[in-house]
């Protein structure tokens, strides 16, 4: 079950988004043309720290290479494909420790400690509502200025990437658990 795009990502945030861009989407071509590079980068990293350099790759060659990249509205389209990115690979990770957490109650043989995949479940559901208002929060933090689009779409990415790497590490994904 995916579960981050089941709660609208911060109300305030959207709206916005929407707003200027005219449509439901969040970002588009030709920004999320240089996100390929962040799943390659995710799934080859040995571990935490090679992962969290990850983090703003395609970004970074988004706002060089977007033909509005460096404009305010171009820097928080460019951070919002890559929260999307992050987004599609949290819930891979997201199964993979739901599945890592079956197994782990399976094993268990003793039915009142059999709830690692529920209380999972229950954290992320409240993790992403934690997310969300803490990203209205940092767009709301910079008032009317224009650097709140950008401020909001690059706290859902950081805050995204991060829940990621935490939901990979839970699985083992780096070779720890």
């Amino acid at each position: 079950m995916p579960m981050t795009r089941s709660i609208p990502l911060c109300p305030i945030l959207g709206a916005l988004v929407a707003l200027v861009l005219g449509g439901p989407a969040l970002a588009e071509a030709p920004y999320d043309g240089f996100m390929g590079r962040v799943p390659d980068c995710v799934v080859s990293a040995a571990s935490r720290e090679d992962a969290r350099a990850c983090i703003g790759i395609g970004t970074q060659a988004c706002i060089e290479g977007a033909p509005d990249g460096q404009t305010t509205v171009g820097m928080m389209q460019c951070a919002q494909a890559e929260a999307d990115a992050w987004d599609a690979l949290l819930n891979a990770e997201y199964q993979r420790a739901r599945e890592s957490a079956r197994q782990g109650d399976a094993a268990e043989g003793r039915p009142e400690f059999q709830n690692a995949a529920q209380t999972l479940l229950e954290a992320q559901r409240a993790w992403i509502a934690f997310r969300d208002a803490n990203c209205a929060m940092e767009y709301a933090r910079w008032g009317s200025g224009s650097m709140r689009m950008t401020a909001g779409a690059s706290c859902l990415l950081d805050m995204t990437a991060e829940r990621t790497l935490d939901l990979r590490a839970y699985a083992g994904g780096f070779g720890d658990r």
